[in-house]
This record gives C-alpha cells, structure tokens and sequence, in this order.
C-alpha cells in the first residue's frame, strides 16, 4: 500500500464550494471563467454584444453541469456582509489555474451579485403540483437574500414585492397575481440585488429543461412551456438602468440536456447562444465532462494509471468536436470503487461497473421500441453491433415532439442525451453549420462499451425479467426452431397480456412497427442462443420482418408479421404471412447453407393482446 495521501473523491453530488471545503479531488475548470465571463474573450469567435448575453450549455446528464455551474457562483459571488472581502474566495480558489490571471481574477472576483438556481426539481404529476415546486424554490433563493429586507437603496414597492417572494403561502395561491410575481421573480431580485449593490447581476440556471421534460411524461407539458416562458421572459426583456444606459443582468447561463427549439421557451431572445455536443467550437469543447488529459491525470494522482484502457473502452468514446471526452461520474466512481483493491494489489478483482445506467431515468428507449419502423430496428441492431448510423438531427426538439414518435426525434434525443456521439470521422462538417436545422444528416455511434450495455439492458427491461423468471429463453427459441405453433402462440399471449396496453397500440404509426419493436425487444433477452438475428435484412425477393438461426447455425427461422384491429382477421393474415415468405422465396439464403437442416416459416399476425400464429417447415 502506498504512504501517499490521496484526497477524497467527488461522488456524492458535493458543490464546489462543499468540494473546496472538504479538501476533496478537484479536476480543475476554472480556466473557463475567462472563457464565458470576460468581456475581452469571445464565447463564439465573435464579438460579445452590447447588453444581457445568454449562453446556453447542453450536455448528457452526470456530464458535470452542475457543479460547473456552482463554480461560477462561488467566483463571482460578491459578499453581501463584507462587500470586497473575497478572502474565502480565494481560499476556495487556491491552487486552480485561474489564480494565475491576477487581473481577471481582481475585476471579477467576488465582485457580482449571484441569482443561482436548479430547476432539477421543479415537477410533479400535476402542473399544479409542479408550479408549487417553482413557488417553493423562489421563496428559499428569496430568503437566500434577506439583506434586501431592510436595504436603504430599495423603495417600498420592492420592499413589497420582496416581502411577497418570501411567502410561500402568498406564492402557492395559484392565482394570477401570485403566478405573475412568481414569473418574474428572477427579474424582481436582480432589480433589487443591482440597486443595493450597485452592480450587473449574473444569473445561473441550472437543468433548465428538466421541468419540461418532466411534464412531458405527466401530459402537462403545453402549461409549463407557458410557465417556464414566462419565468424566463426576463431574457428578452432587458432591464437597463436608465442613468447608465447599462444593462441590470450582465450575463445568464443556462444548462440542461436539449436546446429546445426557439419558438418553446425562447421566443423573442435574439442574443441567445448555444454550445451543444453538435456545435463546432474549440473554446468551450472541454468545459464540461473530463477530457482524455484529465481522465489520464486523475488515473495517475490515484496509482491507477495501468487501467487506462479499461477506463477508455467503457467509459471514453464521446467526442465534443475536437476534444475526445470522458463521463466524468463514471471515471471517478470507477476510481472511488477500486482505489482499495489496486492498492492491496488485487488488481483481477478491478470492475468496470456500469454507474451511468443508474444514475438517471432511461426511459426513451423502450417506450420508442414500438414505433421504430423496419430500418430504424436495423439501425438499433447495427449501433449494438459497434456500427454507425445516420438520420436527420433535430437540434431543436421540444419534448412534447416526443409523443409523435418521429424516429429522428428519437435519435437527436439519444444523442444529447448520452446514448449516443457524433461520429465526426463520417459527418460532413458543413452539415452542422446549416442554418436550417431541421435538415442535418449526421451520423452518430454508441460512445462505448456501458452505454452498449445500456443500449441492451434498457430494451431488456421491458421484457427481460420475465423471461429470466420464467426461465422463457430455451423455450421460446426452441419453440421458433422446432415450429411449435401452439407454444409460440402461449408465449406470445402471456407477453402480450403483461406488457401490451390498448394505449401503445392507438398510434398513428403503422401497427407492424409496433409489434415488430415488441419482438425485437423479446429476442434480445435470447441473444445468447441465436446467431445472425437480422431485422428488415434483404432475403430472397425481399425484405422478411425477422430472421435469425438457433441451435447451432443449423436451423434457420423466417418471421413475418401482419397486425390488425379487428380479431376476425388475425387468422386470414398470420396465412397471409406464411405465404409470403415462400413467395417472396425469402428462405433463399438458408437452403444454399448444408449445415442449415431445418427451415421454418412463421406469419404471426397480431390484434391488440392477441394473436394468431402459423408454422411451416420449408427444409
């Protein structure tokens, strides 16, 4: 074991400030001060423009947004008992690069009032529920400054409208006055903060899209867009001082994982700018998340510098423009969980564990799995084969596009989430400077070996478990092998009855899609007992829905579906199936094969919860 000291890791969502106190290990941002707050430095390559500028930063969740953010606020943050007095600031600092620029750090540090807020919770079933959550978060950040209640700069009125901003039974009466003061909080408090102190305010908003997301989900999602626009007016409509000609707001920053379209939540904000995980620009590329330096340097200053290609293969893969980036919550947790097993020299018993998977909701992929259409389920099989893919990116999605569960919605989401990264290599840069945005061809590739894992483990949660409970694996593959109608059919049924709700099926997408999804995400809890498992893959005179060989390579299965609203049809059509797989002639490819001694034909055809199949052997 080694006599070095080694520093507390970050693992428990410690601020920067709490980071700092703790003397816990620090990868150090502070260089992007400069970078995003300086007037002399450009955010973009252009000029930073007169008045509020508003930058919005999105990156995948447990990317480090957050405590990016609390740094800020604990640099600029202006002492509201000692005005000028940035001895803590300075000891929060120490040692980080920014110390360096004694200038920058002279006209910045603890120099500004900060409005600094996480919308993270703001959500609930309701939007009621969910404004209420808003109502109790401005009511602490008001409390947060109780020097304004006897400050001599502020008149009565803002006396008034601070006194309101600290009631929460005032702010939770839902009414109009009390949602207007609500709204327009923000602008309330930098009106106030600037008059006591004399100076710009910065404002930070952290998660900004998360209420939106969340009232996607509990179907409220059109009132917090009025809300959260209105919260957010205070973007466009830029308070000055009159005397001054001087914009009250100095800068806001923004964080979340969408930059949701403009005509959402921003409309009207013209000097909105944006750096995504798509922009091109080298000054902010490495401003959240761990570049490769970063992740190689904390490896060593923790003697774990031999796993480095363990940490790449399961944790590296994204790449932000120039940079190849690192997740920084799985670099670190994989460092805090095997630091004691590398230093007693147990280096066999060292896990790349899968810490991303649990550290959000990862919903979207198997709530989508029933609307994929025939190429989309082979482009899902190709990412999890360590291919690329390419569709149309959609920078600007709102979540409500969500629920038209257009397939390019569906991957622009994977990508910014973290499912997904630019493959650069294969995208045409000029794409991604079109000014239209809804028409970009990119292709994009699953970063690295958790996410693939994620990319199997969330389409098996739907169906996986059951099937493991029910030892189901060897009978259903069995059962395709050997064309057992009756049984393939009992599966199904009971499938059917236990994750197939009337509600998936009421789509405006074509009911083959649904099922064919459905299907899919079955067999990729048997993937240990099939080979060649291709969706949509040209065969014979066609395309056939589903093929794939068991026990060995030497039995070939041809799956065709048709689906239907009405009962009475089911078994017309499942025929109509079988007979189009020998016309279209799409056992082909298996009779050439003379170790293939069985082929089967399947046409299933589905209504609802039920179904209808039919078998027959070819070879």
């Amino acid at each position: 074991m080694s006599n070095k000291h080694f520093l507390a890791l970050p693992v428990t969502g410690d601020t920067f400030a709490e980071i700092r106190e703790k003397n816990r290990y620090y990868v150090d941002k502070t260089p992007y001060l400069k970078t995003v707050f300086s007037e002399d430095e450009a955010v973009d390559d252009k000029s930073l423009i007169n008045g509020t500028t508003v930058l919005l930063l999105t990156r995948p969740r447990r990317f480090g947004k957050t405590l990016l953010m609390s740094m800020f606020e604990s640099f600029l943050k202006i002492s509201a008992k000692e005005p000028g007095n940035i001895t803590k600031h300075l000891n929060y600092f120490k040692g980080t690069k920014i110390l360096e620029d004694k200038e920058f750090c002279k006209k910045y540090m603890g120099q500004f009032p900060v409005i600094s807020i996480s919308l993270k919770g703001v959500h609930g079933k309701t939007f009621k529920a969910a404004y209420f959550k808003l109502a109790e978060l401005i009511v602490e950040k008001a409390k947060e400054f109780s020097f304004l209640e006897n400050s001599p700069a502020l008149d009565e009125d803002d006396k008034e409208t601070y006194a309101n901003l600290k009631r929460k039974s005032y702010l939770r009466n839902f009414n109009d006055d009390a949602i207007s003061d609500a709204t327009s909080a923000i602008a309330s408090l930098a009106s106030m903060l600037y008059k006591h102190f004399n100076k710009q305010v910065y404002v930070l908003i952290d998660e900004y899209d998360v209420p939106l997301a969340k009232a996607q989900d509990n179907n409220y999602h059109k009132e917090m867009v009025e809300l959260m626009s209105s919260f957010l007016d205070f973007l466009k409509d830029t308070q000055k001082d009159p005397e001054k000609d001087t914009s009250i707001i100095s800068k806001v920053i923004l964080t979340g994982c969408l930059k949701v379209a403009k005509n959402s939540i921003f409309t009207g904000v013209n000097n909105l700018k944006v750096n995504t995980v798509t922009s091109e620009n080298e000054n902010l590329t490495g401003i959240i998340g761990f570049t490769k330096e970063e992740t190689l340097k904390t490896l060593q200053d923790y003697e774990m510098g031999d796993f480095k290609d363990v940490v790449k293969n399961n944790y590296d893969g994204y790449k932000f423009y120039d940079k190849e980036m690192f997740c920084p919550w799985d670099v670190l947790n994989f460092i805090d969980e095997n630091f004691t097993k590398n230093q007693k020299g147990q280096k066999n018993k060292v896990d790349a564990a899968n810490y991303w998977a649990g550290s959000s909701s990862n919903t979207s992929l198997y709530e989508y799995l029933g609307f994929l259409t025939d190429s989309d389920n082979q482009k899902m099989q190709d990412l999890v084969d360590g291919n690329s893919i390419s569709f149309i990116l959609n920078e600007t999605m709102n979540y409500d596009c969500l629920s038209k569960h257009d397939t390019n919605d569906f991957w622009s989401l994977l990508l910014h989430t973290g499912y997904l990264t630019l493959d650069w290599e294969k995208t045409d840069e000029d794409e991604l400077v079109k000014d239209n945005s809804s028409n970009k061809e990119v292709y994009v590739r699953i970063p690295n070996l958790e996410i693939q894992k994620c990319f199997k483990e969330d389409i098996q949660k739907r169906f996986g478990s059951e099937f493991i409970r029910l030892n189901l694996h060897n009978k259903l593959v069995q059962a395709f092998a050997c064309g057992k109608q009756v049984e393939i059919t009992n599966i199904f049924f009971d499938m059917l009855q236990k994750y197939v709700s009337i509600r998936d099926t009421a789509t405006k997408a074509p009911l083959e899609n649904y099922y064919h999804g459905f299907i899919n995400g079955i067999f990729t809890s048997c993937e240990k007992l099939v080979s060649e498992y291709h969706s949509n893959y040209e065969a014979g005179n066609g395309y056939p829905d589903i093929t794939f060989k068991a026990e060995r390579n030497t039995k070939a299965v041809i799956i065709e579906i048709k689906a239907t609203s009405k009962a009475e049809e089911m078994d017309e059509l499942a025929a109509i199936a079988l007979s189009q797989i020998e016309e279209k002639n799409y056992a082909e490819p298996f009779t050439k094969i003379a170790k293939i001694t069985d082929i089967y034909a399947i046409g299933i055809a589905f209504c609802k919860k039920d179904c209808t199949v039919a078998c027959k052997k070819i070879k």
